[in-house]
């Protein structure tokens, strides 16, 4: 498949750099043909916190704000996303995604909490000016292979997803 988004940058919300979570964020990367993932469990605690300045963060931040398209992954718990997230996510001025799109991706135990995505990652984004598209993108275990990799069906959920935000980041492009 041919790159969909140039340079998308995956943040995994989960305490886990193994998890089903960085497993959705991962596959989006290789579906665009370019990016990265940032584990958020991997940067400096005391500075995703805001208690200190670290590098990993910052460049995180900055990456962030330069973004085009950016995929939020997080794990659900107590029906929303990640301390982790929130806490980076409270480190990002006002406007910070303005331009950017956004695709918005859980994972969760149960269907139970699905509507987190539309609850709370979407506001999420919108406080801080992002476009989110319109195919949210929730996943349970039934939607991974024994492997860990996306079902088919999960896949082409992603594929949705992604096609939307390039679509939506070039008619920003050329506006």
């Amino acid at each position: 498949m041919s790159s969909v988004v140039s340079g998308l940058l995956a943040i995994n919300g989960s305490p886990s750099a193994s998890s089903k979570t960085h497993s959705v964020a991962a596959r989006a990367v290789e579906l665009a043909g370019s990016g990265r993932v940032v584990d958020l469990a991997d940067l400096d605690a005391e500075a995703l916190l805001g208690r200190r300045s670290s590098p990993d963060v910052d460049d995180v931040i900055e990456e962030i704000r330069a973004t085009p398209v950016l995929l939020v992954a997080t794990p659900i718990y107590r029906a929303t996303f990640s301390g982790l997230l929130k806490v980076l996510f409270d480190q990002l001025g006002q406007g910070a995604l303005r331009e950017t799109v956004c695709i918005l991706a859980a994972t969760g135990g149960s269907d139970h909490h699905f509507l987190a995505v539309d609850t709370g990652l979407r506001p999420l984004v919108a406080s801080l000016n992002g476009m989110s598209v319109p195919t949210a993108l929730y996943f349970t275990g039934q939607h991974f292979n024994e492997d860990g990799t996306l079902a088919d069906e999960a896949d082409e959920l992603l594929r949705t997803a992604l096609g939307e935000a390039a679509a939506l980041a070039f008619a920003l492009k050329a506006e």
